[in-house]
């Protein structure tokens, strides 16, 4: 274990991180994790696969080298890895450091892919109780990380991030784009919009132009990897050819609500297994759910969910046709990721994308092309839910009426980065 241990702490000879490794764009969050760079607790950091998560812990590890001592910095990815969290350290202990924990002064221990090792969370309580010198950061691809045994083992020892799939923002930040000026140039933005959508989410990619290259790489890196690998080894289940259909429905129809009564006697399967392999897949991030909203009672019914993939491009890997066929959508799944939505409303034959809630109440509705009739069915629906105001989303058109304002698909990550955004910006914009 030596050798592997060794091979992924290669900063221990050469004194640096390889560029490949620690690229020079940072995703935004990077300054969240520097700033708990001091805390005692311990950070963990999770979110789909390929979204940059072991490129934000090298980067990490690069600002260290900095002003610290290579050999006080420990890297391990127990993903392809037999290996437990207690024998990496014990052997870091004993070969590397060679002296007791407690007088190697401060040291970071970066644990990639930590799902996958054994009672992990008993063992990192174990080492953050014994030495309060030893920093750890945890990352892993489901947020399985944060499951009730962990949540109890590790309570008020850990802080949580979350990692997003690359954002647009981003996304024109890797093109050199200044995003405080998006306004003066709105060709070229709904041009780069369209190219992002594709490969939406994934930032070693962003730059690839190959459309059988962008769609391979999606299935196989991310798509295949949580159906045929994460899921089967962390839930114990053993359908791999169910979770692909389950998750081939979701993708041909992102947005719709499922009936898991039918989509069980379509599938042949029973109720509860279909509703835990839904489960399964939204706690591994590729999808997410959103329930529907009910006004009258301040609560969601669990009935019915609508399921979204975790980013377009998933459905552009799935289905070109779709993509293209079912392009509003496509729209509706990225609104939905951007503002981090966790209800829609139905009621008969009223229905609305979007319900968010903030303190008060904001619908939003998603279309490709909105009309002035679209505006005015959906002023009545906003009055009928008893929200002030309501917000529409379109491709690329801009206008203002009485209670409902309609914004592009590409400025809406401009009102609220965080994906939770305040309700005010939105009102607040194009007064």
């Amino acid at each position: 274990m030596l050798e592997d241990v060794e091979r992924f702490n290669e900063w221990w000879t050469t004194g640096k991180v390889r560029k490949e490794l620690a690229p020079p764009f940072k995703r935004r969050l990077f300054r969240s994790v520097l700033e708990g760079l001091d805390d005692r607790q311990i950070l963990i950091l999770t979110g789909l696969r390929r979204v940059g998560k072991t490129t934000l812990l090298y980067q990490t590890i690069e600002h260290l080298l900095e002003t610290l001592d290579p050999e006080r910095i420990l890297y391990f990815s127990f993903e392809d890895s037999t290996a437990g969290p207690k024998e990496v350290m014990e052997l870091y202990e004993k070969r590397i450091l060679k002296k007791p924990l407690e007088e190697a002064g401060r040291v970071y221990a970066f644990f990639d892919e930590i799902q996958y090792a054994r009672n992990w969370a008993a063992t990192i309580k174990q080492f953050y109780d014994l030495y309060p010198n030893l920093k750890f950061f945890l990352s892993g691809s489901s947020s399985l990380l944060l499951s009730k045994e962990a949540l109890e083992k590790l309570a008020g020892r850990f802080f949580f991030l979350e990692l997003k799939p690359l954002t647009f923002l981003e996304f024109l930040e890797m093109k050199g784009m200044n995003t405080e000026r998006l306004e003066s140039s709105p060709r070229q933005v709904e041009t780069y919009f369209f190219d992002y959508l594709r490969k939406s989410g994934f930032p070693e990619i962003a730059g690839w132009e190959n459309e059988i290259k962008i769609v391979e790489y999606i299935r196989n890196s991310v798509v295949d990897r949580v159906v045929f690998k994460d899921v089967p080894l962390i839930f114990r289940s053993r359908d791999a050819v169910l979770l692909s259909q389950i998750v081939g429905a979701i993708l041909s129809r992102p947005g719709s609500i499922v009936n898991v009564n039918s989509l069980s006697r379509d599938l042949g399967k029973s109720k509860i297994t279909v509703s835990n392999y839904l489960k399964f897949l939204e706690t591994s991030l590729l999808i997410r759910s959103l329930s529907n909203f009910r006004p009258s009672f301040a609560a969601s019914s669990r009935k019915l969910k609508k399921f979204y993939p975790a980013t377009p491009s998933l459905i552009f890997s799935f289905s070109r046709e779709t993509f293209e066929r079912n392009f509003g959508a496509v729209l509706e799944t990225y609104v939905a990721n951007v503002l981090d939505a966790h209800y829609y409303f139905r009621e008969g034959k009223k229905e609305i994308d979007i319900i968010l809630k903030n303190g008060s109440m904001l619908p939003v509705e998603v279309k490709e092309n909105v009309s002035e009739r679209d505006v005015e069915l959906f002023s009545r629906l906003v009055r009928d839910v008893g929200a002030e105001k309501g917000i529409m989303v379109s491709l690329n058109q801009e206008m203002k009426r009485k209670d409902v304002e309609v914004l592009p698909a590409y400025f809406i990550e401009r009102f609220g980065y965080s994906g939770r955004p305040e309700l005010p910006a939105f009102a607040a914009h194009n007064p």
